[in-house]
């Protein structure tokens, strides 16, 4: 059985980590929410990133459109944090693929004709990557936690006899 000198401490580490968690969590989503947006408003840019980096050439503009929304909405589920474990998943697979379509120049940034600017999705990717992995204790303004938090309350006038 762990001393109370032990469960404090453990109590006191997760509570010191729940406002980076919402930081990185509001941060992520944000950053999501932004690329979205930029999808409805700019939709043939996303054609041409699709050729570009992906190899799909003359979708028109209905792939920006709906991948937008589809981004839009996981981000604010994110902002929220509702169903954490799926949406902080897609959006880790959505940068990820991000990554993974621009690996030249992040292997080698300073070559010719890479971008530089590339290697700022590294810190967003591990930054997210982390807050999957600490999703369970990412509870502050939470859906989940308050969904969860609901759902172990006792049913008013239960008195759990039969």
């Amino acid at each position: 059985m762990p001393s109370t000198s032990t469960t404090a401490q453990s109590a006191t580490d997760v509570a010191s980590i729940r406002i980076p968690l919402l930081l990185t969590r509001v941060g992520f989503g944000l950053f999501l929410f932004a690329w979205g947006l930029n999808k409805l408003v700019n939709p043939g840019s996303t054609g041409g990133i699709l050729a570009k980096y992906y190899g799909v050439d003359g979708l028109g503009n209905t792939p920006g459109i709906a991948f937008g929304l589809f981004q839009m909405i996981v981000s604010a589920m994110i902002l929220v944090a509702l169903f954490k474990t799926v949406t902080y998943l897609i959006g880790l697979l959505m940068h990820g693929a991000s990554i993974a379509v621009t690996i030249g120049d992040l292997i080698l940034p300073l070559a010719e004709g890479s971008n530089l600017l590339f290697m700022s999705g590294l810190p967003v990717f591990t930054a997210i990557l982390g807050l999957f992995l600490a999703r369970r204790h990412d509870t502050m303004l939470s859906l989940d936690a308050m969904r969860q938090s609901r759902a172990s309350r006792p049913v008013a006038g239960a008195t759990g006899q039969a």
